[in-house]
């Protein structure tokens, strides 16, 4: 288990870089074995961080953050469609959206109550990732606009372009 999520969090990282929304360094791969090193040692540096917790914890913390994600996952998509329905998308979903709704609701209960029992360590845990990754993401709009660090600009660049013109991405 612990070796599917070092290849899953470092070859996601490996795109995030790809993608431009992490420095290029991410993106640096091993001449003999092609492996995303950099991405890896980071990685392996969360892990070494949250190893002073028990095994729960870090099921519990995973299944918190999931749960979070995917609600947010939900939101957005009643969202848009609220919002935008006549957006063009690759797949439509062919119900109005009360029945939308009704049908995110008892996942969303399941994920609610995932996220209710949580214990206290679990809560601080994840409201700290959360603040990393917030503030994480700031900071690497500061460094992309000083030009700090190299990023990719082969995605991103387009959807900055439109955000800054006014356009909705």
């Amino acid at each position: 288990m612990f070796e599917a999520q070092m290849s899953s969090g470092a070859f996601q990282l490996l795109g995030m870089a790809d993608l431009g929304l992490l420095p290029a360094v991410f993106a640096r791969r091993a001449a003999c074995t092609g492996t995303p090193w950099v991405a890896i040692l980071a990685s392996t540096a969360v892990t070494i961080a949250v190893s002073f917790l028990g095994f729960d914890d870090v099921v519990a913390t995973a299944n918190f953050l999931y749960s979070l994600g995917t609600l947010l996952e939900f939101a957005s998509f009643l969202w848009l469609r609220a919002k935008h329905p006549e957006l063009k998308r690759p797949y439509r979903v062919p119900l109005p959206l009360p029945a939308l709704a009704a049908m995110c609701a008892l996942p969303s209960a399941f994920l609610a109550y995932v996220c209710v029992v949580a214990g206290w360590r679990v809560f601080v845990l994840a409201a700290g990732l959360t603040a990393l990754g917030v503030g994480w993401h700031a900071v690497m709009r500061v460094c992309r606009a000083k030009k700090l660090l190299r990023f990719s600009n082969a995605v991103v660049a387009a959807d900055y372009r439109q955000a800054d013109a006014g356009e909705t991405v």
